[in-house]
C-alpha cells in the first residue's frame, strides 16, 4: 500500500477532534476577536460569550478561570470584553463590568504560558462607557 494511505486515518482523525478543542477555537477565532469590544450577553449564543467560554477553557488553570468561575460578590458576567496583544505577544483580555463600574486585566505572564493572572483592576474610563454604550444600540 503506498504512504498516503497510512496518513489519511490520521489526518480525518485530526480533522474530526480538532474542532471540539477548545484551544482550537480559541486560536481559530483569535485573529477576528483580537482589538475588538464584544458584549456578552449571557445566553451563549453572541460573539462575546463564546470568546469568553473560550477563554476560560482555554486558560483553564488560571486566575483568569478562577475569576469567571467564581460566584463570590454576585459579580456575574462581565457586560462586556476587550481581547489584545501586548507588545511582548501574550495575550490580554480586559473585562467590563459597567454595573459596577469595573474592569479587570488580565495578561498571560510570558509568551508561552497559558496561565492568564490579574494584572490590574480599576475603574472604567469615560472612553470605555461610551464604548459600551456604543456596543449596546
Amino acid at each position: 500500500m503506498p504512504r498516503p494511505f497510512f496518513a489519511l486515518p490520521f489526518i480525518c482523525f485530526i480533522l474530526l477532534i480538532l474542532p471540539g478543542c477548545n484551544a482550537f477555537k480559541h486560536g481559530y477565532t483569535w485573529k477576528k476577536a483580537v482589538n475588538q469590544y464584544h458584549v456578552v450577553r449571557g445566553d451563549g449564543n453572541s460573539s462575546g460569550d463564546k470568546r469568553l467560554d473560550y477563554n476560560k477553557n482555554f486558560h483553564h488553570h488560571s486566575a483568569l478561570a478562577d475569576f469567571l468561575n467564581c460566584n463570590c460578590n454576585n459579580r456575574g458576567l462581565p457586560g462586556f470584553i476587550y481581547e489584545y496583544q501586548t507588545p511582548a505577544k501574550c495575550r490580554g483580555i480586559k473585562l467590563y463590568y459597567p454595573s459596577l463600574d469595573s474592569v479587570f486585566v488580565f495578561e498571560e505572564p510570558r509568551k508561552g504560558q497559558l496561565q492568564s493572572v490579574l494584572k490590574e483592576s480599576r475603574k472604567m474610563a469615560e472612553d470605555e462607557r461610551v464604548a459600551f454604550e456604543k456596543l449596546k444600540k
